[in-house]
């Protein structure tokens, strides 16, 4: 009651968009939905994108949807003039590693938007860049080695098993339990295959034993709150040891290991070390307003960065209750992400 009270104080007293057409777009992906017969953009109900969008005209007198297509959009939002975008698209031609066009868009026009400029989103995609700036810092990160299209890996020169991934891959794309691999016949198959599916550079690093660990962060600088814990109650062969693609869109395998999501149990040191670690990343990844980082516990108890990412799922229980934005309510989520977004300076 104290949240819904302090939200509607402030749609009372904010005043109108004025000079503005509307107070926020909610930019999305085309396929996120269709056109009305009035003419309105509709979002697939339920998803992601239909949640912020509740939550933002909760607490913005105007919002509007604006589906991202290259030849109109610009001139939309030109008409539009809103006070802050929203930004949830994630591809171009359903391409990922094209959401920099949107962005830059973005700034051609000198609009606020929400979540990482094109030099984050260019950074935590780019994997080995990311892991090498981050080890500079002193960020534990994983041995690893490359081997780009149309090589062979050899005789690997770090010790099995390994994990294998694409060198810019997106979150969870092209990882499932084949990406643990633990000798060189396996290690060939594997990059044969991501090489095949033109997945380009591949990331060839040590497995870390142990757990995932995901951390949410809000805010510029950010908060960093507590890890959640991926576990798996039910046990036996074949059940998950890191996270996967089915692990995190797979409703029955989810099911089938009774995969759940928990605060991790870490001694005031690691939690230390997990809060020194996450503000280093976010600013030297340049993430901005918001970001999730993979981490894994080792049985040392050693905490190690695995990677970034600068526009994670704002689902409302994406890794279960309040997802990795643990302890703080959903609402006040997407608010905090347009308090920080409207108060950056670029």
């Amino acid at each position: 009651m104290l949240f819904r009270s302090t939200v509607s104080r402030e749609r009372t007293r904010r005043p109108p968009s004025g000079a503005h057409g509307c107070d926020v777009v909610l930019l999305v992906d085309i396929e996120t939905g269709s056109y009305n017969t009035r003419g309105e953009f509709a979002l697939e109900r339920p998803s992601v994108d239909a949640q912020v969008l509740r939550v933002l005209r909760e607490q913005h007198h105007k919002v509007v949807v604006v589906p991202y297509r290259k030849e109109c959009t610009a001139k939309r939002l030109s008409a539009l003039k809103p006070r802050l975008v929203f930004n949830l698209t994630e591809w171009v031609d359903g391409d990922r590693t094209r959401d920099r066009e949107i962005v830059a868009m973005l700034e051609r026009l000198k609009l606020k938007y929400t979540g990482a400029a094109a030099q984050g989103l260019a950074l935590w995609r780019d994997k080995v860049r990311a892991n090498r700036i981050l080890a500079k810092q002193g960020v534990k990160v994983p041995a690893n080695f490359v081997v780009m299209p149309g090589a062979k890996p050899g005789h690997s020169t770090l010790a099995y098993p390994l994990f294998v991934k694409p060198a810019r891959g997106d979150g969870s794309d092209f990882i499932g339990q084949s990406a643990l691999v633990r000798n060189d016949r396996a290690l060939d198959r594997r990059v044969r295959a991501l090489h095949a599916a033109n997945a380009g550079p591949v990331l060839c690093e040590s497995f870390i034993e142990g757990s995932d660990l995901f951390v949410g962060l809000i805010g510029n600088p950010p908060q960093v709150l507590h890890p959640m814990r991926l576990v798996a109650l039910s046990k036996g062969r074949g059940a998950p040891t890191f996270s996967t693609q089915r692990v995190k869109h797979d409703v029955k395998y989810q099911r089938r290991w009774r995969l759940i999501y928990r605060k991790a149990r870490l001694s005031p040191a690691q939690m230390r070390e997990i809060h020194v670690l996450s503000r280093k990343a976010f600013a030297a990844l340049k993430l901005r307003d918001y970001a999730r980082l993979d981490l894994r516990l080792a049985p040392d108890g050693q905490i190690v960065f695995i990677e970034a990412n600068a526009n994670p799922d704002l689902a409302r229980d994406g890794l279960g209750s309040n997802g990795c934005f643990v302890g703080v309510a959903y609402k006040d989520v997407i608010r905090r992400i347009v308090r920080s977004a409207l108060a950056s300076k670029s």
